[in-house]
């Protein structure tokens, strides 16, 4: 089994090719650059004498110094004894993309760039969150474990579109995703997560929404401002009105709702939150549950388990 091989000491992703085994040997990471502006055609990569590879594509020729095949680093945290389950992979990345844009790319807390995988009580949790939005989705699945990912690879699982089953293996240290093309070895965060599941409890304020309309009106609403002004929501009846304003615009939208309020409400959420979080749902109707100007937004989809918390903001 052939296969190429990439580490950046973090994660380490390798792909499986079938031929016959070849002469093992470095890429240098410049060398990509090159390789991905070269003119449609063959592209030829053969080793070298002392630690050389020489790439020629039609008239372009060009030759890179690089390392011993053994300099390269083992992904080294997964062993015999490691624990093991397998996951459907259009569930797996569905999920993943979901939550994936509440895990902030930079925070404090180690446990808050890593996307939860948890396994408990017949299902299978999803989880990203940041300081001011979170989302969780989750599906039904036997087993208990619990893996903290870090962003860049859960990015990574979702970009080199894993299929069929993925295998799963895990010890305190690491985690692989394993395909019959793909293995991506990942160093996993130390620590305990969020008590996540206490922060969706029962609001007393409900309705329902298109989601497609709130989200386009959310989408001309930011659009109307370069400022980071907080998006106002005046909530009354079958309406829901969403203003922005500052030195530059006034802009306004009316949104009908899909049941009606018994009691108003004025409450202010930062604009690119509300947006990717509604972008994060799929279903054509969402639900909402609110309290007060000082509690969050629950987003619920109609047709899955998948819900998210946005914070809101201080309005005048």
């Amino acid at each position: 089994m052939l296969g190429d091989t990439a580490s950046n000491l973090e994660m380490t992703v390798r792909t499986k090719t079938e031929g016959a085994e070849g002469e093992i040997f470095l890429i240098p990471a410049k060398a990509f650059d090159l390789i991905g502006n070269l003119p449609d055609g063959e592209v030829e990569i053969s080793p070298g004498k002392k630690n050389t590879i020489m790439i020629k594509a039609e008239k372009i020729k060009n030759k890179y110094q690089t390392l011993e095949p053994e300099t390269f680093p083992a992904s080294g945290m997964l062993g015999d004894n490691d624990k093991e389950t397998t996951i459907d992979s259009n569930l797996l990345l569905a999920s993943m993309k979901r939550v994936s844009y509440a895990i902030p790319a930079q925070a404090s807390s180690p446990t808050m760039s890593a996307l939860c995988l948890r396994a408990a009580e017949g299902m299978l949790n999803f989880v990203g969150l940041d300081g001011h939005v979170l989302a969780w989705d989750r599906v039904d699945y036997e087993g208990d474990f619990e893996l903290l990912i870090p962003k860049n690879t859960v990015e990574k699982l979702l970009s080199i579109g894993l299929s069929g089953d993925v295998t799963v293996k895990h010890n305190k240290n690491g985690a692989a995703f394993i395909t019959d093309d793909y293995e991506v070895y990942t160093r996993i965060v130390d620590g305990q997560y969020f008590g996540y599941e206490k922060m969706f409890h029962q609001m007393p304020i409900h309705t329902e929404v298109a989601r497609a309309e709130f989200l386009e009106a959310m989408i001309r609403a930011k659009m109307c401002t370069e400022e980071k002004r907080p998006a106002r929501f005046e909530i009354s009846g079958s309406e829901m009105n969403i203003s922005i304003k500052d030195s530059t615009t006034d802009y306004n939208e009316t949104v009908l709702l899909k049941k009606e309020l018994k009691e108003p409400l004025t409450i202010g959420f930062d604009a690119r939150l509300v947006v990717e979080t509604l972008k994060a749902f799929e279903c054509g109707n969402i639900k909402i549950q609110m309290a007060s100007p000082k509690n969050p937004m629950i987003v619920e989809a109609e047709d899955s388990d998948f819900k998210a918390i946005v914070l809101p903001v201080a309005i005048n």
